[in-house]
């Protein structure tokens, strides 16, 4: 078995947690109809549907894609000419009975969700994707390794950032090198996001391009090429004594990583330099507190407290009505991940998830700040993408 791929035992693992807790919530079963969530039960990209049934063997519907269906997926794939026959299909297999189902609700489409619905007219619809989203939280050996694959290929982007960034270069070429780099490095070239309307390529930002007006729920502005596509990195030059932020995502084999890393060339202004190095305490602390049993609202209120204590409360995580409510998001098969550290969320963590912590400071005329990906273990997180954290200067 290729030692890249999810083994069968696995898959078969996942389902059955699945189907435990379909049966904990008197959930009949579940219609699994979203890409990231097809990979997690499947470890494959097509086009179908997985039915699981919260009793007894899941079945896969294939439309398209059946020939790249994983060697070790569970299930034999049944043949279905379209989206429009799943209905039909699913009410002549053995769940007629079924009265409660389950589905993606945060996700899927309300037309695709009562076409899909059409084949049991009379049950009741539930939420299964609160159940699905806490599954996918804690990340097993071959999730880790792919996590850990994608992390090396985004800090050697990084590494090489310094070679790229040069006064009067433009802020999109300096990311179009870097993606050259990552691309060679194993980058999948793009990522998942869950979140509806949610779009971002991460971004370079030189001076107060990190504090423009954003679209994205994330701290750093998106100026982008063209006001209908603002995300990633504008066509602003790159200029001398202004912090640059680099905020970038990798993929390899499905799995994401964040980092960010803030550079410049020559002397900043005092501000800036201790705005930055308060964000490495905060990322530093926040590191080592980040094991099994800790609380995200609280790791969220410290950083927040700190930050009021310091004098940057007001410009921490940005300002105004582009401030974001929150320190560090779960990734994985998709950028937004749980668990948030934020408030309201109180569930401990535990051993084994993915976390990107990204704390910034960001000012009307310029953004610092550091993010890495890290993973929750007993005595501190490990560290996926490794890097000095402190204001790089490149003017030597």
């Amino acid at each position: 078995m290729d030692s890249s791929r999810i083994a069968h035992q696995e898959l078969e693992e996942r389902v059955g947690g699945l189907q435990s807790a379909l049966r904990a919530r008197s959930v009949d079963g579940a219609v699994i109809l979203q890409r990231a969530d097809l990979i997690y039960y499947t470890d494959s990209v097509f086009q179908g549907a997985l039915v699981v049934p919260a009793e007894g063997r899941a079945a896969l519907f294939v439309w398209r894609g059946e020939g790249l269906l994983s060697p070790d997926c569970p299930w034999e794939p049944v043949a279905v000419r379209g989206m429009g026959k799943l209905p039909t299909a699913l009410a002549a297999g053995q769940w007629s009975h079924w009265r409660r189902i389950g589905y993606e609700e945060d996700v899927l489409p309300v037309a695709l969700w009562n076409h899909v619905g059409a084949a049991w007219p009379a049950a009741e619809r539930v939420d299964v994707s609160p159940v699905i989203r806490a599954q996918r939280q804690v990340k097993s050996e071959t999730e880790l390794t792919r996590v850990r694959r994608s992390g090396r290929a985004l800090s050697e982007g990084f590494k090489a950032l310094p070679g790229m960034i040069r006064t009067g270069r433009r802020e999109f070429e300096v990311q179009m090198e870097l993606e050259m780099v990552l691309r060679r490095a194993g980058d999948q070239a793009g990522g998942r996001s869950r979140a509806f309307n949610s779009e971002a390529r991460g971004v370079v930002a030189c001076g107060a391009a990190a504090a423009v007006e954003t679209a994205f729920d994330g701290p750093i502005g998106q100026p982008g090429r063209n006001p209908l596509a603002p995300f990633g990195a504008g066509a602003g030059e790159i200029r001398p004594n202004q912090p640059v932020i680099v905020d970038v995502t990798a993929g390899v084999d499905g799995y994401l990583t964040d980092m960010t890393r803030t550079f410049c060339l020559g002397r900043l202004e005092r501000r800036f330099a201790e705005a930055h190095a308060f964000c490495v305490y905060v990322l530093e602390e926040i590191t080592r507190r980040l094991v099994p049993g800790a609380v995200p609202e609280e790791l969220y209120e410290w950083a927040v407290a700190e930050a009021e204590a310091a004098g940057w409360g007001e410009h921490f995580m940005n300002r105004g009505r582009n401030k974001v409510r929150f320190l560090a998001h779960g990734i994985g098969l998709e950028l937004d991940e749980l668990p948030v550290l934020a408030r309201r969320f109180r569930d401990p963590l535990q051993e084994n998830m993915v976390i990107a912590v990204e704390p910034k400071v960001i000012f009307e005329d310029g953004g610092v700040g550091v993010e890495d990906t890290l993973i929750v273990k007993a005595g501190g997180a490990e560290i996926v993408t490794p890097m000095r954290l402190d204001l790089i200067d490149l003017s030597h």
